[in-house]
């Protein structure tokens, strides 16, 4: 078989654009840090790849949706701390007053500190979290409705939050925690109302239902803690595998730098060689035999 010299340079040509496209892809993975950069450099690794950008992606998003019910939880814990404070002041100060060693003033001064102490449980039902209403049920957008007589209205509905493709939680109190056996308002209005009028019968009848007010509000509390204890474990395990599933994206899509730069070189090397030796084969024509 004649070897011409088109067919010499057209080997030559062809041998050229394959070195300086792997000197290129070499080149390519060291600028991104990346292994696969096109779907034909590794179509299975692609859609490993894929498979494990989705799974991180939705599990990122499980991570925040227990964030946000841990903050809403502590945002509730701490009104419920609060109330409960509230309650014992209370509790505190109707004791203190059915000693009999107080004067009718005594009496009046300290109707009106359960006077504040019911406005400040008020204040707390509507307790807001991100701009929602937290003791209001699916009803955020809308604070409880608290009647001058104590009387309520409230939304009753749970707020559920997801927090894998499995599993939902309850992370909200509703108002029930002011409206349960007793009513929070009704019981203040009672207890002040007896202090400033003297009745003692009426003071120590409304300090039993504010005793059942306290365990009211510590059974929600309870009920809430165990709620943020399973949500928190959730969190912890989404931090986990959220770890090992990016661990896993980059053992799938990102180079060995070391080696890829080793590759670099040596396709440089050989694309360079490549280069001179053509450039010495092709070099002659048919002007340099004519001359």
């Amino acid at each position: 078989m004649r070897i011409t010299q088109q067919m010499l340079s057209s080997n030559i040509t062809s041998q050229l654009q394959q070195n300086l496209s792997r000197y290129e892809k070499a080149n390519e993975q060291v600028s991104t840090g990346k292994r696969i950069n096109t779907p034909s450099d590794d179509p299975i690794g692609v859609q490993k790849s894929l498979k494990l950008a989705s799974q991180l992606a939705d599990n990122e998003q499980y991570e925040r949706n227990t964030d946000y019910a841990l903050s809403w939880m502590e945002t509730t814990d701490q009104a419920l701390n609060s109330i409960s404070n509230a309650l014992q002041r209370a509790n505190e100060l109707g004791l203190q007053a059915s000693n009999g060693t107080n004067s009718p003033e005594d009496q009046q001064t300290i109707a009106k500190e359960i006077e504040q102490l019911r406005a400040e449980i008020q204040d707390i039902a509507n307790t807001k979290f991100d701009g929602k209403y937290i003791f209001n049920g699916q009803k955020t957008d809308q604070p409880i409705q608290i009647a001058e007589d104590g009387n309520l209205m409230y939304n009753n509905q749970p707020l559920m939050q997801r927090m894998s493709s499995s599993n939902s939680i309850e992370m909200n109190v509703t108002g029930e925690v002011f409206d349960g056996q007793v009513n929070l308002f009704k019981t203040l209005d009672q207890l002040s109302g007896a202090l400033a009028s003297g009745d003692q019968e009426g003071v120590s009848s409304a300090l039993e239902q504010i005793e059942t007010g306290k365990e009211q509000v510590l059974n929600s509390w309870t009920t809430l803690g165990a709620k943020q204890s399973r949500v928190e474990g959730m969190n912890q395990r989404l931090k986990e595998e959220n770890l090992s599933l990016q661990t896993l994206v980059s053992k799938n899509d990102d180079v060995d730098f070391a080696e890829a730069i080793m590759k670099l070189k040596t396709e440089e090397s050989v694309y360079q060689a490549s280069l001179a030796a053509s450039a010495k084969i092709i070099q002659p024509s048919l002007l340099d035999f004519l001359r």
